[in-house]
């Protein structure tokens, strides 16, 4: 499955994702994913955009250099991030979606 079937498949659901746009010289953030389990119940997925190989999908979301962060539920986006991220501000995000309880109506 590429990146637009994997991003197209998940937006249906209520769930959080979590889309990571990188490239090969950028820092890779390994870390995300421990950091992300932490909040399985929000976030159901990582999804790691190369915005050189996939540069389509990157463009879909206007982003243009990396590391750029998207937040994204049944589709629409939440949150963004470009530019370096640190483990206590993603936290601070993924908790402040939590305790706010915020999802979007269903249709």
């Amino acid at each position: 499955m590429n990146i637009a079937e994997q991003l197209d498949a998940v937006s249906g659901t209520n769930r959080l994702v979590l889309v990571e746009f990188y490239a090969d010289w950028s820092p890779h953030y390994e870390w995300l994913e421990p950091v992300v389990r932490t909040y399985e119940k929000q976030v159901s997925e990582v999804i790691k955009v190369n915005i050189v190989e996939d540069k389509a999908v990157a463009d879909s979301f206007n982003i243009e250099t990396a590391p750029a962060f998207i937040l994204l539920q049944r589709g629409h986006e939440l949150w963004r991030q470009v530019g370096e991220l640190t483990i206590d501000e993603l936290k601070l995000v993924l908790e402040a979606v939590s305790y706010t309880h915020l999802t979007l109506p269903t249709k």
